[in-house]
């Protein structure tokens, strides 16, 4: 079994596991480990959970968790441009997926729309 199968069989993204552990870190006042896992998890969304955003609802996990990692870890000096960012990223991900499921939902209604004429 490759690496990439290992990765894609986790019930969470690498990133999300990432961010998930540097949440956990910071809140058992271990900052220092958590910054070095949020960093983890930043490069790991970037690099090989972006690119699964369309195949999988999971991958949309990772922006939102980025936010709530930095603002754990930073605390009172958190810098309000870059949690806006996070903030604006998360909101971004979130509409490219309920775009994604709503045009599915308009694709099946629609192909369903003959068979219910046939039927009535």
């Amino acid at each position: 079994m490759n690496i990439q199968r290992r990765l894609h069989s986790l019930p969470l993204p690498v990133s999300a596991i990432a961010l998930l552990s540097a949440i956990a870190l910071a809140a058992l006042a271990y900052p220092s480990a958590g910054w070095v896992l949020f960093a983890a998890g930043i490069v790991a969304w970037a690099k090989l959970d972006a690119r699964q955003l369309l195949k999988s609802d999971r991958y949309g996990l990772s922006p939102a968790l980025a936010l709530l990692a930095y603002t754990t870890l930073a605390g009172n000096d958190a810098n309000l441009a870059i949690t806006f960012a996070l903030a604006l990223h998360a909101l971004v991900v979130f509409l490219i997926l309920l775009s994604r499921h709503l045009s599915e939902d308009r694709t099946q209604a629609f192909s369903q729309q003959n068979g219910i004429s046939v039927r009535i």
